[in-house]
């Protein structure tokens, strides 16, 4: 995976960067880097990232699924 399929998977899930650099233990601007291709991070980082970034989605999903249950609108999220 790119830097740039990290953005666009991000961008499309709509987590902040702030959020996967929280959970990935990456300064945002690195990320920054990373992602608009300035900079070609290790296939390690790469994958810490995009493990951080699934956990995040699938926890926005149990997070309106639970909304859902409740009558919560969810489109918010």
């Amino acid at each position: 995976m790119t830097g740039a399929d990290l953005k666009a998977k991000r961008i499309t899930a709509g987590i902040p960067g702030r959020l996967v650099c929280a959970r990935a233990k990456v300064d945002r601007s690195r990320l920054s880097h990373i992602e608009r291709g300035y900079i070609y991070a290790p296939d390690a980082e790469l994958d810490r990232i995009e493990q951080a970034l699934d956990e995040l989605i699938r926890a926005k999903r149990a997070v309106a699924a639970t909304a859902a249950k409740c009558g919560w609108p969810v489109s918010a999220l």
